[in-house]
């Protein structure tokens, strides 16, 4: 049986999951991607060292419209479907906030739910548990659309304490429903919700969350990097994306999310080695 944490431990690092956009509207790679080439793409994640695949068929960047379960079901299955029979031993996270469109991933063989809603949607956590599968909690407060409008950036008891407590309910709820506490990983929801300086926060006090192993966190090329060094090409914030994943990786957090598999692989291999002869 799968078991998240588990699944991590035994790698001892980071585990890198490689974000498999099969939306057609990414909000970097825009239609680059679109659901036809996503096994291709896929494919290329997992030769760069991917040890997760997260394919997800309804864009959540900030702005984007609603995608109906169907809609979203008849992008990400037949992706799911090729990739397994094309990569047979890698992990498989489905990016979703529908019950429905977990319980068709599920049934065609993914082991990992990654929620960025924060289990909004009934029946999510039911759904994970009958399965025995993991579950990612990704925090933010409304759906992409309004996601970052004034209301839901409020944190006046500080973005680390609010957070913290918000995932902390989430994650009671998910147990009250059967998932294993094994099988469940907490992420801070990097730019859902938050501003820029938030973000900045947010990664300051992520010890106030949870211990790094059950965490997950997704930086890459967001647009809270871009306010920093000036960059408004998504794509060409990739200096700016490893900074801040190698500093994770050191940290030990469980799941890096990323568009840069290979090259987070290897600045991980080369930054190992330097501190090992640091003797650090």
């Amino acid at each position: 049986m799968f078991v998240l944490q588990d699944f991590i431990r035994n790698l001892k690092r980071s585990a890198i999951m490689g974000i498999v956009n099969a939306t057609g509207d990414s909000f970097s790679e825009k239609t680059d991607s679109a659901p036809e080439t996503a096994v291709s793409r896929g494919c290329a994640l997992a030769s760069g060292g991917a040890d997760i695949l997260d394919i997800g068929g309804e864009s959540t960047r900030p702005g984007a419209a609603p995608v109906d379960p169907d809609t979203e079901i008849a992008r990400v299955i037949p992706v799911l479907a090729e990739l397994k029979k094309r990569l047979p031993q890698m992990v498989f996270s489905i990016d979703t906030r529908h019950p429905e469109v977990a319980e068709a991933a599920l049934a065609a063989g993914a082991q990992i739910i990654n929620d960025v809603s924060m289990l909004r949607e009934p029946g999510m956590a039911e759904v994970v548990a009958r399965y025995h599968a993991g579950l990612i909690i990704g925090h933010s407060r409304a759906e992409s659309a309004v996601m970052q409008n004034s209301g839901y950036c409020d944190y006046p008891d500080g973005v680390g304490c609010t957070v913290a407590a918000e995932l902390k309910r989430a994650e009671k709820a998910a147990l009250d429903c059967g998932v294993d506490e094994k099988n469940i990983m907490l992420d801070p929801g990097i730019g859902f919700s938050k501003t820029a300086g938030q973000c900045w926060e947010l990664l300051r006090d992520l010890s106030e969350i949870d211990r790094p192993e059950k965490l997950a966190v997704g930086v890459s090329r967001k647009s809270f990097l871009g306010e920093l060094t000036g960059e408004s090409d998504p794509k060409c914030r990739i200096g700016e994306t490893l900074a801040v994943e190698l500093e994770l990786a050191a940290l030990g957090v469980g799941v890096i999310r990323t568009h840069a598999v290979r090259e987070l692989c290897h600045a991980v291999i080369a930054a190992t080695c330097y501190r090992r002869l640091k003797g650090r």
